[in-house]
C-alpha cells in the first residue's frame, strides 16, 4: 500500500464531527473507489449505508462490507483484526471472510476492514417471528459459536494482553467507574447505589485455574444476523467484533441475556445448555451476573436504559434489582 495522502474526507478528530457524516455515502464514495481499487476488489459500484453504529459501515453491491474505523480509535481495528486471524476457519459459516485489510492515508489515517457481505436481518427485527423450533435451533448454533470463541487458542495475539493480571486490572478499573457511571446514567436512589458499591466493594477474585478467554464480548440484538430460508429463521452470520476482549467467560453473559436474548429466559438456558450441558443458573450464577453487570464497560448504560423503558418498575434496593436484572425465572 502506497504512502501517498489524499485529502478526500475531512480530519475528524471527535464523536460529534464522525456523527453527522459517517453514513453520508456521497461524502464518502471517492475515499471508497481509490481504497477498492487500492485493495484489488475492483471498481466501485452500487453502495449504501449500513447500519450506523460506532464505525462507517457501507454495502457494495451486496457483496462486500467495507468498514472504516474512527482515526480516534484505532485499537477497535486492532481487536477485531486480531479476532478474524484468531477465528479464521474456526466460526464456518458464521463469520464473514475477510477480503482485504490496512489502513488509508487521507489527512488522517483510517484502517479498515473489507468482509463478504452476509445478507440477513438482526434478531431484534424478527424476534416476534421466531417459532419455538426456530429459537431451539439458533440457540444450539449460537452456544456452539461462543464455546469455540471461548476455546480458541490465544497464540499470537497483537491486540489482547491474555495474562490474567490483565484482566484484573481491567475488572479493577471498571470497579473504580462504574459507580460514577451509574449515577450519570441510571436513576437510581442512593442508598441503592451504596447497596451495589457494598457488592463491589471486594476488589476481584480469580479461580487459581483461571484461564482467560477469548471474548466477543458484545453479543447484543444488532450483531446476529437471520436470514428466512423455507419459512424457518436460521443464523447467516455473526458480525462485529470491535469491541472484544481476553478475560473471564462470566463477562459474555451481559451482553448476550440483555441484548441477543432480549431476556428471554427460555432462549438463555437454551442457549447456555448448548455452551455446556453442566452449567447452572442457580442463584450463585444470578448473583454473579448482577455483579458483572455493573462492571460490564456497557453495564451502566444497559441498567439506565431499562429504567427508562415505560413498565419499569420502581427499584428500592439491591434485592429488586437482582429480580429485576437476572430474575429467578432464569434458574
Amino acid at each position: 500500500m502506497d504512502d501517498r495522502r489524499t485529502d478526500y474526507l475531512p480530519a475528524f478528530d471527535a464523536w460529534p464531527e464522525w456523527g453527522a457524516a459517517f453514513t453520508n455515502v456521497t461524502l464518502w464514495r471517492p475515499l471508497l473507489a481509490h481504497l477498492y481499487q487500492q485493495a484489488g476488489l475492483g471498481e466501485l459500484g452500487a453502495v449504501e449505508a449500513g447500519f450506523p453504529g460506532s464505525c462507517a459501515v457501507f454495502i457494495v453491491d451486496r457483496q462486500v462490507v467495507i468498514k472504516l474505523f474512527p482515526p480516534f480509535l484505532p485499537q477497535d481495528y486492532e481487536r477485531e483484526l486480531d479476532v478474524y486471524h484468531l477465528l479464521d476457519g474456526r466460526l464456518e459459516p458464521y463469520l464473514p471472510r475477510l477480503l482485504a485489510h490496512g489502513v488509508y492515508h487521507d489527512r488522517v489515517d483510517y484502517p479498515y476492514l473489507a468482509l463478504e457481505f452476509c445478507p440477513g436481518q438482526p434478531i431484534r427485527e424478527v424476534r416476534q417471528e421466531l417459532s419455538q423450533s426456530d429459537k431451539t435451533i439458533i440457540a444450539r448454533e449460537v452456544g456452539w459459536m461462543i464455546r469455540t470463541v471461548h476455546e480458541t487458542p490465544l497464540d499470537g495475539v497483537k491486540a489482547f494482553d491474555p495474562r490474567p493480571a490483565a484482566w484484573l486490572a481491567f475488572l479493577e478499573q471498571r470497579r473504580r467507574d462504574y459507580l460514577d457511571e451509574l449515577r450519570h446514567k441510571a436513576s437510581l436512589p442512593e442508598r441503592v447505589l451504596e447497596e451495589v458499591a457494598g457488592l463491589l466493594a471486594v476488589g476481584p477474585n480469580l479461580p487459581a485455574d483461571f484461564r482467560p478467554r477469548l471474548l466477543n464480548a458484545d453479543l447484543t440484538e444488532d450483531h446476529l444476523l437471520l436470514v428466512r430460508r423455507l419459512g424457518e429463521w436460521r443464523i447467516s452470520a455473526l458480525i462485529d467484533w470491535a469491541d472484544a476482549l481476553v478475560g473471564a467467560a462470566e463477562y459474555e453473559w451481559v451482553a448476550l441475556w440483555f441484548g441477543l436474548c432480549g431476556q428471554d429466559p427460555a432462549l438463555f438456558r437454551e442457549i447456555m445448555q448448548a455452551y455446556d450441558p453442566a452449567f447452572s443458573l442457580d442463584r450463585r450464577f444470578r448473583r454473579q451476573m448482577l455483579a458483572y453487570t455493573f462492571l460490564h464497560r456497557f453495564g451502566p448504560a444497559i441498567v439506565g436504559e431499562l429504567l427508562g423503558q415505560p413498565g419499569a418498575p420502581s427499584i428500592h434496593s439491591l434485592a429488586d434489582l437482582q429480580s429485576w436484572l437476572w430474575p429467578p425465572e432464569l434458574e
